[in-house]
């Protein structure tokens, strides 16, 4: 069977904005799979809802965006969340989230029907909170699936050199580190393994490296309203351009995706919450 679309595996969770009396569904994966399917890509999400009162909010909203979850489990516990707090600027400061999630009690196994499920997908999407282990990782790998891993903003020499020999695109956040850091880890998660590396840097231009720099600009916005999600939407979309064009060159393929997600994520960042879908508290 010819594998088709993004699979985001990892944690659903409900971003409680404190000075809003609002509530957003997201989460790395989620988000990811979400944009992956407004783009117009099959998209797919495995993860674990609660029985609380956001489990079902979390599991409908991925419904109504068209994203499978026909292999999500149901368990005893609380969801994903996190307090956030929005600045005027539109950025946002994390304040606490909840440790011991249905997700971290009963994590994805990659076994049985969920690993034929998983196999389908082109991409396999996860991230530095998903609870995808290394030992997981290295087992997606082993079974013959692309993995795309976003490192957010922390990880140091010795992870990247253990994760990226079994992940294909490899993700960082790079604002906090001048650009020779920034070339150093990007060209050191390629050394490492990994196909092609990139850098988000907020408002400043992207960078990425596949044995050849890129740099890209990013798109200026009237306003930013909220940045929540914008690396996660820049990360679907990147993954659906670049697989879209596989005949392209490479080189070809690796700017034009960099310049999709750029202007796409320029568009997330003027919604709020992380895909623009949000509710009153509860």
């Amino acid at each position: 069977m010819e594998k088709e679309g993004i699979l985001g595996v990892g944690v659903a969770t409900m971003d409680i904005y404190v000075n809003e009396g609002r509530m957003y569904p997201g989460g790395n994966e989620f988000n990811v799979a979400c944009n992956a399917r407004f783009i117009g890509k099959r998209a797919g999400f495995l993860g674990v809802f609660g029985n609380d009162a956001y489990g079902p909010i979390l599991e409908d909203t991925l419904k109504r965006c068209e994203v499978d979850v026909s292999y999500c489990r149901h368990e005893n516990g609380t969801s994903g969340y996190s307090l956030v707090e929005l600045k005027d600027d539109g950025d946002r400061v994390f304040l606490d989230w909840n440790k011991q999630g249905v997700t971290d009690l009963y994590p994805v196994q990659f076994q049985g029907e969920e690993l034929e499920y998983v196999k389908t997908f082109e991409v396999v999407s996860v991230g530095r909170c998903s609870t995808v282990t290394l030992e997981k990782i290295k087992w997606i790998y082993e079974n013959d699936m692309d993995i795309c891993y976003d490192f957010h903003a922390i990880y140091s020499d010795e992870k990247i050199r253990s994760f990226c020999p079994y992940i294909e695109y490899a993700f960082f956040s790079c604002s906090h580190l001048n650009m020779e850091e920034i070339k150093h880890t990007l060209k050191l998660a390629v050394d490492s393994g990994s196909k092609i590396a990139i850098g988000t840097r907020g408002a400043d231009s992207i960078i990425a490296y596949d044995g050849i720099w890129y740099e890209q600009n990013t798109f200026p916005v009237e306003k930013v309203v909220d940045a929540l999600g914008a690396g996660d939407s820049f990360i679907a979309a990147f993954l659906a351009s670049y697989l879209e064009h596989k005949d392209n060159e490479e080189s070809d393929r690796v700017q034009n995706g960099l310049k999709d997600a750029a202007e796409y994520a320029s568009g997330i960042i003027s919604k709020e919450g992380s895909i623009g879908v949000g509710f009153d508290r509860i």
